[in-house]
């Protein structure tokens, strides 16, 4: 059989598919062709050969391949018979599709789908330039999951240790997704749920526009429906009626072509928001019922949140959006910042989610992403008030987004804003209060909690109805699996824990919170969030740092070893609470005061002194270092290397047995490189520069004495050891450095929980809170303090009158 030409819409067609269908494998498509053709025979050979196939799908033009390679071909590709099939097919396709007449409906298209508005934005942005390819949809819908509550409880746990990117809660169920073209195009009727704000209707026109500039064997016409346009109709045209409309009220005398289009199979309907179907259009599943069956060659796809409708329609798959992972939020915020000729900022704003881990768990939903941006872009920051920016994303979910679509929801649950918010608080601060703190809910849990509340405001609850409502209207519950629920973000948990405490009007309330909870790590986030909400914090801030120092008042040690922290920084003349910070931190690695040896996280106290020395510093407030205090800090760092020696480190070696499980922190500061006894050598002449400069001439004789008689590269470890310990009596000497006192246990957990509450108080007092002046610097300055040492006031009792709980 010879050879022929092929043609190039043939062509194209064959290559899309097979990309497509076989990822452009040659043995994978091989392999079906001999599965299709060698079924009842032995072959040894291949149907065609592999050099064949790679030399057709390589070639930039249609090249020319024998007619019964093109049969094969197009059989397997395009499910056509045969290439002269494929050919007339693309020969005789309906000029209803590609004809004239059709250009004015390619505009009402273009117009209808090619931008997005979302809530805040000055102007329309264009579809194309923010939709992320790569948006995934998962086969499971999560709510449909059958898991028990232990299951997700242990896969949280699992998955926390592993540290997830941006899902705090995260419950693992071994996930199936794919990119959602790929579902669009591989399913020709399929049903895609999601969260509010989850980008249903961004899909649904980037599909609109994807078809209507795809040029293949099967070209099809997109038609966007949205469904709150049928329910708003006042003419009650049917489904079908409002299809064919569409092309009509654009272009005269076109009824009978769109039918055509219809009927033949051609039409790709992308009906939008099943949900904001008004109740009382209660034909709308019959219709489309009798619209798919009425022309069922046609393409079909229509979107819904989850929970919104129990109504199974025949022969479609459903699907269910997937939450946006790290490579979806780094190219949206890309896309975002780029057509706003602002592309540098995309970088700073990933930068800045990276360091608020409860922001940043926000990010996964495209509309609350949207939201960040639009926040980022007045502020180029996330953490100057966190509340107010929860707050509008709360808003955005009970009330803005809807609004500013149009779209009345009914049923409803008829309540103002505000007690929506006061229901969802009860439901958040009782989940936290619990023991252990509740993050899933049983729906039969939910439901009488939702009753409890509901009862004196509503005559007559259905509370199975009342949770469906929430779920469906507002997207703060979701199911994680069949019949159990949680927050849909652990924020917004937080976020309305604040709400309830603050809210709440018992004048001992606020001291107990504080009392029982400050030192609980589950509650960090919303402790920031009351300081944030309330409209003078003062009273407040003060109980915070009562409630500190209360962890270490009746501990002589600890109150021992802050005594030393003064001392020590007041005699260098660095009296500070960021310095106070900086020694405590490098302290628990390197011995100046307690032993190195005891068994402590030490993280916490890296970031509390980084963040509260940055924070002097960005405010002008930091005391310059001293040449007492540089003195200090080398004479430590050279005993930290000389006890690795005694403990048989090679000079070489990158890690040292003080150091080995510090933190950065440490190592930068001290000035650690990686040959002990060239290190060593120059610190020491840095540290004899130093007790120069202080006029402690006695100890810079002292450590000349040392420095000559330093141990030899080889020398045995109880040389190193002695010579560290010389070293370290000098400190303790002349420096009030050098001490290695073991804490008691219990002294050691107290001090986890004390430098934890200093963190924590440091991160409400830094932010944009309302508090005086006055009381700001005084806490600030009287962090690390011992008791004798601390302003009176400070530790008086608290007032709850004056506290001030209104926004």
């Amino acid at each position: 059989m010879a050879s022929i030409q092929v043609e190039l819409k043939v062509f194209q067609s064959l290559k899309q598919a097979y990309s497509e269908k076989f990822g452009g494998s040659p043995s994978s498509l091989i392999n079906r062709l001999n599965s299709i053709y060698y079924q009842s025979e032995d072959k040894n050979d291949n149907l065609i050969a592999d050099r064949t196939i790679r030399s057709f799908f390589n070639a930039a033009t249609p090249p020319k391949m024998q007619e019964k390679n093109l049969n094969y071909l197009c059989r397997v590709l395009l499910d056509q018979n045969s290439y002269q099939e494929a050919l007339r097919k693309i020969s005789n396709i309906d000029s209803d599709v590609e004809g004239d007449w059709l250009e004015p409906y390619w505009k009402h298209l273009e117009r209808k789908c090619s931008t997005m508005r979302v809530l805040d934005m000055n102007e329309p942005i264009p579809i194309d330039s923010i939709y992320v390819n790569t948006f995934k949809i998962l086969r499971n819908i999560q709510g449909r999951r059958q898991q028990t509550l232990e299951y997700l409880l242990n896969s949280l746990e699992l998955e926390a240790a592993t540290e997830q990117n941006f899902r705090r809660l995260f419950f693992s169920s071994n996930e199936v997704s794919m990119p959602a073209l790929e579902a669009a195009i591989r399913y020709k009727k399929l049903m895609i749920l999601g969260k509010p704000g989850a980008g249903k209707t961004t899909f649904l026109k980037y599909l609109a526009l994807h078809f209507s500039l795809e040029e293949s064997l099967e070209k099809v016409v997109p038609i966007f429906i949205r469904f709150r346009d049928i329910s708003e109709n006042q003419s009650n045209k049917s489904l079908t009626e409002t299809v064919i409309y569409e092309f009509t009220k654009h272009i005269p005398d076109s009824e009978k072509k769109a039918r055509n289009l219809l009927e033949s199979g051609r039409a790709l309907i992308l009906l939008d928001g099943l949900d904001e179907v008004k109740v009382e259009n209660n034909n709308i599943y019959r219709e489309i019922d009798e619209f798919t069956n009425s022309f069922p060659d046609n393409r079909f796809i229509i979107t819904c949140r989850n929970a919104a409708c129990d109504y199974v329609f025949d022969d479609f798959t459903e699907v269910e959006i997937a939450d946006f992972e790290k490579q979806e939020i780094k190219m949206f915020v890309h896309q975002w910042f780029k057509i706003r000729g602002e592309e540098e900022i995309s970088d700073r704003f990933l930068d800045k989610l990276e360091e608020n881990q409860a922001v940043k768990e926000l990010a996964t939903s495209p509309l609350l992403l949207t939201i960040l941006c639009l926040t980022f872009e007045d502020t180029y920051d996330f953490s100057i008030n966190r509340y107010a920016l929860y707050a509008d994303a709360v808003d955005s979910l009970l009330r803005r987004w809807d609004t500013s679509r149009r779209i009345e929801r009914k049923p409803d649950l008829y309540l103002s804003r505000q007690r929506k918010i006061n229901m969802f608080s009860e439901i958040a601060y009782h989940g936290f209060t619990d023991n252990p703190p509740k993050f899933l809910w049983y729906q039969w849990e939910l439901e009488k909690q939702i009753v409890q509340f509901l009862q004196n405001i509503i005559a007559e609850i259905d509370s199975r109805e009342a949770l469906r409502i929430i779920e469906a209207n507002y997207g703060l519950l979701i199911q994680q699996s069949k019949a159990i629920y949680s927050f849909s973000h652990l924020t917004f948990q937080e976020f309305f824990a604040a709400e309830y405490i603050v809210e709440n009007r018992e004048p001992e309330f606020l001291k107990k919170f504080v009392e029982q909870n400050l030192i609980v790590r589950q509650w960090r986030e919303v402790f920031i969030l009351i300081t944030e909400r309330l409209s003078n914090a003062d009273e407040f801030i003060k109980l915070m740092f009562k409630c500190t120092h209360d962890i270490v008042k009746d501990s002589q040690g600890l109150q021992d070893m802050l005594n030393w922290l003064h001392r020590m920084t007041t005699k260098a003349q660095i009296s500070s609470s960021s310095w106070r910070a900086y020694y405590l931190a490098i302290d628990l690695d390197v011995d100046l005061y307690i032993s190195r040896d005891i068994e402590i996280d030490r993280t916490t106290f890296a970031k509390f002194a980084t963040e509260i020395r940055k924070y002097n510093d960005d405010h002008r407030q930091l005391l310059a270092s001293k040449p007492r205090a540089l003195l200090i800090s080398r004479l430590a760092a050279i005993h930290a290397l000389a006890v690795d020696r005694s403990h048989g480190d090679m000079p070489n070696e990158n890690q040292y047995v003080s150091l080995k499980t510090s933190n950065e922190f440490t190592i930068e500061r001290l000035q650690v490189g990686n040959d002990t006894e060239v290190d060593i050598n120059q610190k020491l002449d840095f540290a004899i520069q130093k007790a120069q400069e202080s006029n402690l001439t006695d100890l810079a004789r002292e450590l000349i004495d040392l420095q000559n008689r330093h141990p030899l590269s080889h020398a045995a470890n109880q040389e190193w050891e002695k010579w560290a310990e010389e070293l370290r009596q000098l400190m303790l000497k002349h420096l009030d450095a050098g001490y290695k006192v073991n804490l008691a246990s219990a002294d050691v957990k107290a001090l986890e929980h004390y430098i934890y509450a200093n963190y924590l108080l440091f991160d409400c007092v830094s932010r944009g809170i309302y508090c005086s002046r006055e009381l700001r610097e005084e806490i600030l300055d009287n962090l690390l303090l011992p008791t004798d040492e601390i302003l009176p006031h400070l530790l008086s009792g608290y007032d709850v009158k004056n506290t001030s709980l209104e926004q």
